[in-house]
């Protein structure tokens, strides 16, 4: 396997795999609850207790400052 091919294999991920949170991305929900692993219910609840939701017709938005702010309790820079 060469260079090129075994970055670019190990940059996937699996299915259903945690990614990253990049604070100045803007994430759609169920995008978001992916990466972070959760549920519906995680993801309600987190919505009830705070989290920023932007609207956009029918779609949610998080952006991912907001996002690892309500996980860590405090501002992120």
């Amino acid at each position: 396997m060469t260079t090129s091919t075994r970055s670019r294999t190990s940059a996937r991920q699996a299915p259903g795999t945690p990614g990253a949170i990049l604070p100045d991305a803007l994430y759609r929900l169920d995008e978001a609850a992916a990466r972070m692993g959760w549920g519906a219910h995680a993801l309600r609840a987190a919505r009830r207790r705070g989290l920023k939701v932007h609207r956009s017709g029918k779609r949610g938005y998080v952006v991912g400052r907001d996002l690892l702010s309500h996980v860590v309790g405090g501002e992120t820079n």
